[in-house]
């Protein structure tokens, strides 16, 4: 079997966290044509959990129309797979880099007319008032660095649903304590050996984890949304240190 090749930013050696510039500065220069249909084999299970949030929306939502927000789009991964599953739904995507922004006519090019596009840094941007029926985000929030911020996102978008809507999120998750969070990360590098990737690889990919993301644990999570306003707040799945969440309004 042939080696598997990370596809990522080198880190290794770096103690310090990046800079929000820094990580946005990644973003304008990688090539955006390489994230359209690169494989996430880094994440456990990956099949299940992607299908996972389509059989939730559906759970909340059937097959009526409605209107959702996707923080940290990037080139539209998410959003095509939603879109792709539901015929009545319209997505907004909202991410900080214009590089990965152009990329996504292209990638959502079955869909004309059912999206549109805002270049925008959500930690920032006014998401508007009622708005959306749900808010989705796949491996964007982790970039936060600290609680305030969390809160003030989780905020934003309770304001921006509508009464009911929905946020759901997939991402990377901080275990509770050193204990949990030393265990998710033994377990994620054991699968990613499994998979057969490189040692050095495996280095890279845990260095850009600990240099570029900021994950809080699910607890954490919890407590903000609750703080933020949301009524209800639950985790759909969990593996090693990725984990999906939902809160509703």
């Amino acid at each position: 079997m042939s080696k598997k090749h990370y596809q990522g930013p080198e880190t290794r050696g770096r103690t310090d966290k990046m800079s929000k510039e820094e990580i946005h500065q990644r973003f304008e220069n990688e090539n955006s044509a390489n994230y359209i249909e690169r494989s996430m084999n880094w994440l456990p299970e990956e099949e299940y959990v992607m299908q996972l949030v389509i059989d939730f929306l559906r759970h909340a939502f059937g097959e009526s129309s409605g209107r959702i927000l996707d923080l940290g789009a990037g080139t539209g991964r998410l959003a095509r797979h939603i879109l792709g599953h539901f015929d009545k739904l319209k997505i907004t995507l909202m991410d900080f880099s214009a590089n990965m922004i152009k990329a996504v006519p292209e990638v959502l090019q079955n869909y004309n007319g059912r999206y549109r596009t805002i270049c925008a840094d959500f930690f920032n941007a006014c998401l508007g008032r009622e708005q959306y029926n749900a808010v989705v985000s796949s491996f964007a929030i982790h970039h936060g660095r600290n609680e305030e911020t969390y809160l003030n996102l989780y905020k934003n978008i309770h304001e921006t649903l509508m009464p009911g809507g929905i946020f759901l999120c997939l991402d990377v998750i901080d275990g509770d304590n050193t204990l949990f969070a030393e265990f998710g990360e033994v377990g994620w590098t054991s699968f990613l050996e499994k998979q057969d990737f490189q040692p050095d690889d495996i280095e890279t990919i845990m260095s850009n984890y600990h240099t570029e993301d900021s994950p809080v644990s699910l607890n954490k999570h919890f407590e903000l949304l609750k703080a933020a306003g949301f009524n209800q707040v639950d985790i759909l799945w969990k593996k090693y240190n990725f984990g999906v969440y939902v809160g509703v309004k």
